[in-house]
């Protein structure tokens, strides 16, 4: 009985849904999933740029970034949060960008 009621409680205690984590790239934290969330019922053109954001952090393709961001900072029908989140995500993505190693002279 005892054996049944542990299972029982180590089953719901894994069902737990936890947080998305801030991804941390080169000593920078870049709070992508807090983006994320905050556009999560923006217009699809807003949520492609979003998108563009985190492709353009994941590959270190900074200016494709920093081009999705200020298309969405440039958006006339953000919320505060929105737009405090956008500033954030910019200054980190700025340190990040100053951190990157140069590519080497062709």
């Amino acid at each position: 009985m005892m054996l049944v009621l542990l299972a029982g409680l180590l089953a719901v205690a894994g069902c737990g849904k936890e947080a998305p984590r801030t991804p941390v790239m080169q000593g920078v934290k870049v709070d992508l999933p807090k983006l994320q969330e905050a556009f999560a019922t923006a217009s699809p053109e807003l949520q492609n740029a979003v998108s563009e954001v985190s492709m353009g952090v994941r590959y270190g393709e900074y200016p494709r970034a920093f081009a999705a961001l200020d298309k969405i900072a440039k958006a006339t029908d953000l919320t505060e949060p929105q737009k405090k989140i956008t500033a954030e995500v910019t200054e980190q993505i700025k340190q990040l960008a100053s951190k990157a190693p140069t590519a080497p002279p062709r």
